[in-house]
């Protein structure tokens, strides 16, 4: 299988869904900013706070992180540091790309599995927010799914060095 096929059909079916997680990361930090603003100019003007500000504003980073990180790897926006690889033939740019994707592959799987089980055990705990009583367990869903989304395209993206190593 080509390289170009292999990225279309990943492009035409799974792209889609992180750009659209992607784009509801957009959403969530907006309603951050803007609460955020409200609750720093209530204290300044009226000495009023509003209360859960900065629970909300925890939680909802989890989600503007998380959901963030596959959609940043799909546009090779993660650091990259190839002073001394792009010195190197493809072929062996494309070899440490395959080795470098897979361990990063590897170790978001494992991540994934670790903080899906971290979310079962606060789900069974019933593990609530201090002053507004919001369950956790659904916001730490929320970074097994950008985590397995980011394996994903990382496996994807090992795929296509691999494609690309066999083609050379």
């Amino acid at each position: 299988m080509k390289t170009v096929d292999l990225n279309r059909r990943v492009e035409s079916r799974i792209y889609p869904i992180i750009r659209f997680v992607d784009r509801v990361t957009w959403v969530v930090l907006f309603i951050m900013m803007i609460m955020t603003i409200t609750d720093v100019l209530l204290r300044k003007f009226s000495n009023i706070s509003i209360l859960g500000t900065v629970e909300l504003t925890e939680l909802m980073m989890i989600i503007v992180v998380f959901s963030s990180l596959a959609e940043c790897q799909v546009h090779d926006g993660h650091i990259k540091v190839d002073l001394v690889l792009k010195r190197f033939s493809p072929r062996v740019q494309s070899l440490f790309d395959v080795i470098t994707q897979s361990i990063c592959f590897f170790l978001f799987s494992l991540m994934t599995w670790a903080i899906w089980r971290h979310a079962e055990s606060m789900k069974e705990w019933g593990e609530v927010s201090v002053d507004l009583a919001l369950p956790v367990y659904p916001f730490i869903y929320v970074a097994v799914v950008g985590c397995a989304l980011l394996a994903l395209v990382l496996f994807i993206k090992a795929l296509v060095a691999l494609s690309e190593l066999l083609e050379s």
